[in-house]
C-alpha cells in the first residue's frame, strides 16, 4: 500500500538546509513533498530561510530572477520571482571566492540597489522608489544549488531560495538618477576573455523597474524592504559556469566593473 504523500514545507527545507550545509546536492524535493503551487514553494523558501536565521545568519536583502519577460512567457508566468539574501553571503570586489563552500557556482551580471530607507507602499511610484535608495553599485551574483545537476522544477528552484549562493558587489557607487538602465550593457569575462554579454533592457525592460516591481511585492506581502538591505537586479545576460582557478571581471555599462577570482 503506498503512503500517501502531503505537502510538508518544514522537511523539505530541512532536506535543503542539510545539502547546503553539508555541500551534498539533495534529491529534488517538489515531487517528494507535493509542492504543486508557486506560494507553496515560497512557503518552503521561508522555512528554509528560518533555518539560516536560527544559526545568526539574517535576512539582508532580496534578489529578483526570471526577471526576462520571454522567459516569463516560456514558464507561462506573468511576473518574476524572488529569493532572499542573509548574511554571509556578500562579497567584496577583488575577493577571493572560496569555491569549496559552493556545490556547483554559476555567476550572472547584475545591478545591486542599496536602500537608504525603508518602503513599505504596496503602491510606491518611481519617484518615490528613487527617493529611498542610497546607492547603485554593479553586482555579481553566484548562483548555486542545492540540487545535483540544478532545479529541474520552477517549484524547486523557488523553495532553493531560488538557487542563492553568494554575491560580490562593486565599489564604484552611482546616484539611481544618473543612470540610462534600460540602455545599460553588460560584459562579463572569464580569464580576460569575454565568455557574456547582455543588456539591461532585457530585465523588465529596466533593472529599477524590475526593482520596483519586487518592492511592492514585499510591501504586499508584509515584508517591506528596509534600509541598509540590498535588491539584485536579476540577470542582465546568460548564466556562466565557473570552475576553481576562474578570474572573473564583470563590465557594467555606465556603473562601472568589478573582480573577483575562485580559488
Amino acid at each position: 500500500m503506498n503512503e500517501e504523500r502531503i505537502f510538508d514545507p518544514r522537511s523539505a527545507a530541512d532536506d535543503l538546509f542539510v545539502a547546503r550545509r553539508n555541500l551534498e546536492p539533495c534529491e529534488p524535493v517538489a515531487g517528494k513533498y507535493e509542492i504543486g503551487m508557486l506560494e507553496q514553494a515560497y512557503t518552503v523558501q521561508e522555512e528554509l530561510i528560518k533555518r539560516f536565521n536560527y544559526v545568526g545568519q539574517k535576512t539582508v536583502g532580496y534578489k529578483l530572477g526570471l526577471t526576462d519577460p520571454q522567459a516569463q512567457a516560456e514558464m507561462a508566468l506573468e511576473m518574476p520571482l524572488f529569493g532572499k539574501l542573509v548574511q554571509g553571503w556578500s562579497y567584496e570586489d577583488g575577493a577571493s571566492i572560496p569555491i569549496e563552500k559552493l556545490i556547483s557556482p554559476r555567476v550572472e551580471g547584475e545591478v545591486a540597489f542599496i536602500f537608504s530607507a525603508a518602503v513599505d507602499d504596496p503602491e510606491v511610484d518611481e519617484e518615490t522608489l528613487m527617493n529611498s535608495i542610497g546607492k547603485v553599485v554593479p553586482a555579481l551574483e553566484i548562483c548555486d544549488s542545492a540540487f545535483a545537476g540544478w532545479p529541474r522544477s520552477l517549484f524547486d528552484a523557488v523553495a532553493d531560495n531560488l538557487s542563492s549562493g553568494f554575491y560580490v558587489l562593486g565599489k564604484e557607487q552611482r546616484d539611481v538618477r544618473d543612470l540610462d538602465f534600460s540602455g545599460m550593457t553588460m560584459q562579463l569575462y572569464r580569464n580576460d576573455e569575454k565568455a557574456v554579454e547582455g543588456n539591461a533592457g532585457k530585465c523588465m525592460g529596466s533593472p529599477l523597474k524590475a526593482c520596483l516591481w519586487l518592492v511592492r511585492e514585499l510591501a504586499e506581502r508584509g515584508t517591506p524592504v528596509q534600509a541598509g538591505e540590498v535588491i539584485l537586479s536579476g540577470s542582465l545576460g546568460p548564466m556562466q559556469k565557473v570552475e576553481k582557478g576562474d578570474r572573473i571581471r564583470l563590465e557594467l555599462g555606465g556603473l562601472g566593473k568589478l573582480e573577483c577570482s575562485f580559488e
